[in-house]
């Protein structure tokens, strides 16, 4: 077989060569294709740091984006604040401006958020995916199980840090 399969097809064919094993006459043991099983297994191995690397890829894409997600936001208030100042000092327009900051800073906050959701379910899944295909290897499962709690717990501190800012003049 070549290296290029995906897991989940190397998988298939080893349950292929399973459901078409032929059975032994009068017993419940089958009788399979050593060479190719082992074959299998042997490209399995070979694609694992693969399915790895694309599942850190994954993460670091989501902390990019999360990072980024953050300067926008960040920029956004500060624009936002800066506009409320300017209109502050106009006294016919007062009531707008601060109405205007309030909402812009509330659309940033609410765009963060849903940056963050969306990439945090997508490494969710994808890490939830490799958990799967790595489950047979004690090893990588315990290296993976870490990995998925530490970026969990940096995750829920990320999202403790924001807090809503107060509306002006309160």
């Amino acid at each position: 077989m070549e290296n290029n399969y995906a897991i989940e097809d190397l998988i298939d064919a080893l349950e292929d060569i399973i459901h078409g094993a032929m059975r032994v006459p009068f017993g419940k043991k089958s009788m399979i294709d050593v060479d190719k099983v082992a074959e299998i297994i042997s490209d399995i191995r070979i694609s694992l740091p693969t399915e790895i690397k694309q599942a850190q890829n994954v993460v670091k894409d989501k902390n990019n984006i999360i990072s980024d997600a953050k300067r926008e936001a960040e920029l956004i208030i500060r624009k936002a604040e800066q506009r409320r100042e300017e209109l502050i000092e106009a006294s016919d327009i007062v009531k707008e401006a601060r109405s205007r900051s309030v909402e812009l800073v509330s659309q940033a906050q609410a765009r963060a958020n849903d940056i963050r959701s969306s990439t945090n379910d997508y490494a969710d899944k994808m890490l939830a995916r490799i958990e799967n295909l790595l489950a047979s290897d004690i090893n990588n499962l315990k290296v993976l199980r870490a990995g998925i709690n530490s970026m969990t717990n940096g995750i829920r501190s990320d999202q403790t840090n924001i807090t809503p800012l107060e509306k002006p003049g309160e």
